[in-house]
């Protein structure tokens, strides 16, 4: 997802997010002056500046610039910077737990072959990813995507640091159009979720010894 910019591309167009910065950044409260004036390819490289750091332990997010007329600016306040390195430390725990769980996938498909343990059909995987993916939208729906946004953030963010910011007084919450970008990013990382779980489902199915295929 890094190197496709987690889809801020097509995201910038679908929210509009150049006329969200337009109308925004000059309302701007922490002395950020000018944000307005930078163009669509200055919004794209700082996205791409801060998912970058995120994914590298937060280095160099308190040195990002962008440049309205001749002179760099500084782009985030201290709490900007200091929520984002908190999202950095998310992601430095979340990268070894991920790889893990692709490690024991792996392990479990391999044991699975050698010992000729039956594996679940295609159409049983499909039917579990459909169940679940309903079971979720359920969900989502009843609590409202707004509350489990903010439950997510009290839950896993330290409560002394700051991580609600508005418009008025975060770039980079304008450059984003948080959270809805949010919003935007999760459904695509689902659809991908999903063609993984699928293909994972068909690799299951290719290796299974054909006489074990469970068909219920």
């Amino acid at each position: 997802m890094q190197p496709l910019n987690y889809g801020y591309g097509l995201f910038y167009q679908w929210l509009d997010i150049n006329s969200h910065i337009k109308t925004f950044a000059p309302q701007n409260r922490q002395g950020k002056n000018g944000f307005e004036l930078t163009s669509p390819e200055e919004h794209h490289r700082l996205f791409a500046e801060i998912s970058t750091a995120i994914n590298q332990s937060g280095a160099g997010l308190r040195e990002l610039t962008y440049t309205p007329d001749t002179t760099p600016q500084i782009l985030l306040t201290d709490a900007e910077a200091t929520h984002l390195e908190d999202v950095a430390i998310l992601v430095d725990i979340m990268m070894p737990i991920g790889w893990g769980a692709l490690a024991l996938w792996v392990v479990l498909l391999i044991v699975s072959r050698l010992r000729n343990i039956a594996l679940p059909s295609l159409g049983n995987s499909l039917m579990t990813l459909l169940i679940v993916g309903m079971a979720v939208l359920v969900t989502v729906f009843i609590i409202g995507p707004l509350k489990i946004f903010r439950a997510f953030h009290e839950l896993v963010f330290p409560a002394e640091n700051q991580w609600f910011f508005y418009y008025q007084d975060s770039l980079m919450t304008t450059l984003m159009k948080a959270p809805d970008i949010f919003f935007a990013i999760t459904v695509l990382w689902a659809l991908i979720a999903a063609v993984c779980y699928l293909l994972q489902a068909a690799i299951m199915k290719f290796v299974s010894p054909p006489q074990k295929y469970l068909t219920y």
